[in-house]
């Protein structure tokens, strides 16, 4: 499979950078603060002023920094391309992270092939879900057994899809492409119990079922396949004026 990611990222380096020059300052202090003898009370005070500073803002600064590469490492789709890439050849390419006008930011990537326009939506969620056609629930593992989630994938892929068949047909001479979407689940510690699910709903565990299964139709021919990814690289490259917010949370 082919992988594409288009051309934009979100920097995180500033923030990783100050955070350990501002602990080392935090605790320089600490220790000059320490060896001081008893007396010096103005300077022990200010010591102990940079020292509050420095290592609390230092913390924060560095619980900042990573939560921002953790969700830059989302939004590059590193994981979805882990678990797609084995499944499919040559003839299918998948984009990561596409930013389309009008289309939420929910959507994850494009795989794009013989077997049409498959429009991804990811989850990470931590635990145990199970789906019954369009109703998600969590497992509590307590006497509550199964709640419903707080949201729901189904009408966020649905949303997703309308948008990008909708981009599609104004920009992308897409009228008549097949678009389907599906709810990714690209991390292990997703554990999703699956009860005729009425969207696809792609796990570690069948993805590769998954990719045989959707790989027997041929709708859409090279060609057309390469013009519609042109189509949204240019999209994607330009400023996205008509972005909307995501459809959800990234959590349950």
């Amino acid at each position: 499979m082919r992988l594409i990611r288009p051309a934009y990222s979100r920097r995180v380096t500033g923030p990783m950078v100050l955070a350990p020059l501002m602990l080392i300052v935090g605790c320089a202090a600490a220790v000059v603060m320490a060896v001081l003898p008893k007396g010096s009370n103005a300077p022990i005070g200010l010591l102990g002023l940079s020292a509050t500073l420095g290592l609390g803002i230092g913390g924060a600064l560095a619980v900042r920094a990573l939560g921002a590469a953790r969700r830059l490492t989302q939004q590059r789709g590193d994981d979805l391309a882990l678990m797609l890439t084995p499944a499919f050849d040559d003839a299918y390419v998948l984009i990561l992270s596409p930013r389309l006008p009008g289309v939420p930011d929910d959507l994850a990537g494009l795989l794009i092939g013989p077997a049409g326009v498959r429009v991804l939506v990811a989850r990470r969620w931590h635990g145990r879900y199970r789906v019954r056609n369009r109703s998600w629930e969590f497992d509590t593992r307590s006497r509550a057994a199964w709640i419903p989630c707080a949201t729901n994938p189904s009408f966020d892929v649905d949303k997703v899809t309308a948008a990008v068949s909708h981009w599609a047909r104004e920009a992308a001479d897409g009228a008549s492409l097949p678009f389907v979407g599906a709810i990714a689940f690209p991390r292990r510690y997703s554990k999703v119990v699956l009860e005729d699910p009425d969207a696809d709903v792609v796990t570690l565990d069948n993805a590769p079922w998954w990719a045989q299964r959707i790989g027997r139709i041929q709708r859409m021919d090279p060609p057309r396949v390469a013009r519609f990814v042109e189509a949204v690289l240019g999209a994607s490259e330009r400023p996205a004026d008509g972005r909307i917010g995501a459809t959800s949370p990234r959590i349950a």
